[in-house]
């Protein structure tokens, strides 16, 4: 078992490479942002893979902090972005939140990779919901389970991985 001096230097190696992060990233974008480290780099990985993928002209990030539902604007498609690391041991995040238009699921391996991502309409959504027979105010949280058969991303058949998704951390 590790001493408390161990835990207390991982500690403050942590917290140190965090504020790391943020200095460096304060000012510059793509990788400026709230505190929500994890969530800045899903944003990240998803305007490379809109851009890459789908051959967006004009991603920006959401410069509005008081408008919810979405962190991307995409050719001019609300993007919502969810971020599960392998780290996260429930496999969800936080709830999905209206308006958005398009979502993008980032899953992040052992390896601090991505593993996959995952893509979906908001029209396709809806359609999925209601293939659930589920009321008017569900709204779920992302999951890895959305990515696994009967799930949302699976059923559309829109997951990225492998080699495809391997340049983009």
């Amino acid at each position: 078992m590790k001493s408390n001096a161990v835990y207390k230097k991982l500690s403050r190696a942590y917290l140190l490479a965090r504020r790391r992060f943020k200095d460096a990233t304060h000012k510059e974008h793509p990788l400026r942002g709230n505190d929500n480290i994890v969530g800045i780099i899903g944003e990240f990985v998803a305007v490379q893979f809109l851009e890459k993928e789908f051959k967006r002209k004009s991603v920006k990030r959401n410069e509005n902090p008081v408008e919810k539902g979405y962190d991307i604007v995409a050719d001019g498609k609300k993007v919502s972005v969810k971020t599960i690391t392998a780290e996260n041991a429930s496999g969800r995040t936080t709830p999905i939140k209206e308006p958005w238009d398009e979502l993008v699921l980032v899953e992040l391996g052992e390896n601090s990779r991505v593993l996959r991502i995952g893509y979906t309409t908001y029209k396709e959504f809806e359609h999925f919901r209601k293939s659930l027979n589920e009321g008017e105010d569900w709204r779920p949280v992302a999951s890895r389970s959305m990515f696994n058969k009967g799930g949302l991303v699976f059923e559309k058949r829109k997951i990225f991985e492998g080699t495809e998704v391997k340049d983009y951390l």
